[in-house]
C-alpha cells in the first residue's frame, strides 16, 4: 500500500484473528469467528495468508487450527498489518502531484502525522500487549 494508511476489512480480521490467537492457543477459524464474530470463509483466507508469510502455522484435522508461529511478544501489530495492506508509503496527499490545483496541502501537516503516528503505534504494539489489555 502506498499513501495515506487505512485498515481494510481484512487487515481489521487479521489483527482481530491473532489478537484471539495470542490469548488462546491453537484455535480453528470457525472458532476465532465465532468469538470476532466475523465470516469464518474470510477469517480463514486471511489466516491463511497469514501462515504464508510465517506469523501464524496451520494443522489440519481434528484437533488442529491455527496458532502463532512465534511468541506474541515477538509479533507487533504492524507485522499482522504489513502483511495485509503492504508498506505504507511516506505520501500524505490525497491528489497525485501535479494534479492538485493548490500550492500546498489543503491538510497541512495534518495527514502525514496522523501516518506516522499510526504506523508508530502498530510497531510499537506487540500482541502480547494487546492479551493484557484484554484479560
Amino acid at each position: 500500500m502506498s499513501g495515506i494508511v487505512a485498515v481494510s476489512e481484512a487487515a481489521s480480521l487479521a489483527i482481530h484473528g491473532v489478537g484471539v490467537l495470542a490469548s488462546g492457543g491453537r484455535m480453528s477459524a470457525k472458532t476465532i469467528a465465532g468469538i470476532v464474530k466475523v465470516s469464518e470463509g474470510h477469517l480463514a483466507k486471511v489466516l491463511q495468508k497469514l501462515a504464508k508469510e510465517g506469523l501464524v502455522t496451520s494443522v489440519r484435522g481434528p484437533g488442529g487450527g491455527f496458532q502463532l508461529a512465534r511468541p506474541a511478544g515477538e509479533i507487533s501489530l504492524y507485522d499482522v498489518y504489513s502483511v495485509i495492506e503492504g508498506t505504507p508509503g511516506g505520501e500524505s496527499c490525497l491528489i497525485p502531484e501535479g494534479d492538485c490545483p493548490f500550492c500546498g496541502c489543503i491538510f497541512g501537516s495534518l495527514l502525514g502525522d496522523l501516518s506516522r503516528q499510526f504506523v508508530g503505534y502498530l510497531k510499537n504494539t506487540t500482541f502480547a500487549e494487546i492479551t493484557k489489555r484484554r484479560d
